[in-house]
C-alpha cells in the first residue's frame, strides 16, 4: 500500500528554514566541507565519524548514520 504524504520535501525544508530558523545554507556548507576531498577524488561515498555520506554523479545524494559496530554494514 502506498502511503499518502501531502507535504513535499520542499515544504519541509522551507519550514525548517523559515519557521525553525535553521540555517540550511550553513548545513549545506558543512556537508560540502566534510565531503569535498572525497568527492574531488571520485569516491562513491565517505564514512566520517558516525556518518555515512553516499555520492552519485559527483554529488552527495544521501546521508545516514554509519554502522561501524558489527551487524550489517551500511
Amino acid at each position: 500500500m502506498v502511503e499518502f504524504h501531502p507535504v513535499t520535501d520542499h515544504a519541509v525544508l522551507r519550514y525548517m528554514e523559515r519557521v525553525l530558523e535553521i540555517d540550511v545554507g550553513a548545513v549545506r556548507d558543512l556537508i560540502r566541507r566534510e565531503t569535498e576531498t572525497a568527492l574531488l577524488a571520485g569516491a562513491v561515498g565517505l564514512r566520517s565519524d558516525a556518518i555515512r555520506y553516499v555520492f552519485a554523479d559527483g554529488k552527495v545524494v544521501t546521508i545516514m548514520p554509519s554502522n561501524r559496530s558489527g551487524g550489517r554494514h551500511g
